[in-house]
């Protein structure tokens, strides 16, 4: 891949990390109604939260490489 790409790339995955992050942090400011909600804001919110790890840890792994 080239250099280019390969930064392009990196620009792209910490993009989606940000913005889930940041779509995120809105969603949490919003009380839930019931239980139930609550369960499922906890479940979501570990649901992101996988999905920024796996961006940011592909971002280190990719920058070790280099």
């Amino acid at each position: 891949m080239s250099e280019a790409a390969s930064i392009a790339q990196s620009l792209e995955r910490l993009e989606e990390a940000k913005n889930i992050a940041l779509g995120w942090r809105i969603v949490g400011q919003m009380e839930p109604e019931s239980l139930e909600d609550a369960i499922q804001m906890l479940r979501d919110g570990s649901a992101y939260a996988a999905q920024v790890y796996e961006l940011l840890y592909t971002e280190i792994s990719e920058r070790a490489k280099a």
